[in-house]
């Protein structure tokens, strides 16, 4: 298959990936073996704090995906509005050695991102670059955050944009310090 298709791939895997809102706990028995695991990168006390309101335990969504990705998924307990936060995380050791001979990497895919959702915001002082995709549960949403060949992507939904912005900023300041 030929670079390009697999960059397009790549993009849609974590946009759909990104849009996903479960996993199961099998799939954390097969995130061992030295795949990175981003329930690790942010507790779900933290994940609770960042939203103010209690959420259940991390649900790990696998690598079953040339990306390598794997998402954790905190939901909020109240039954009454959707309250949730997501890390996202694609680390270029996880990835496909197919994508990885070919040069494609965690940066490719940061870029490649970037490049879809057209102007985002920049943020500054977080990893290498970030950006921020808006809230919400549109595709591109949440901060963007290269750093140490990972891509996170932290999605915080509040409710209220300013705090989700906030929050999603604290998780990634907590999560790349938790980066091998």
């Amino acid at each position: 298959m030929k670079a390009w298709k697999w960059v397009l791939i790549a993009a849609l895997g974590l946009i759909l990936a990104g849009m996903a809102a479960c996993g199961d706990d099998e799939d954390k028995k097969a995130s061992t073996g030295g795949v990175l695991n981003p329930c690790l990168l942010v507790s779900q006390e933290e994940a609770a704090n960042a939203l103010g309101v209690p959420v259940k335990a991390g649900q790990l969504q696998g690598t079953a995906n040339p990306l390598g990705q794997s998402i954790c998924f905190y939901e909020g307990q109240a039954k009454d509005a959707v309250r949730f936060v997501q890390i996202s995380l694609v680390a270029t050791q996880n990835m496909n050695p197919n994508l990885r001979e070919s040069g494609y990497n965690a940066a490719n895919l940061f870029a490649d991102t970037k490049k879809l959702l057209g102007k985002p915001k920049a943020i500054s002082g977080l990893g290498q670059e970030a950006f921020w995709g808006g809230s919400g549960l549109k595709a591109g949403s949440g901060l963007h955050v290269l750093s140490k060949d990972a891509y996170l992507n932290i999605t915080a939904a509040s409710g209220d944009e300013k705090r989700n912005l906030k929050a999603a900023e604290e998780l990634a300041q907590k999560a790349l310090k938790r980066l091998p």
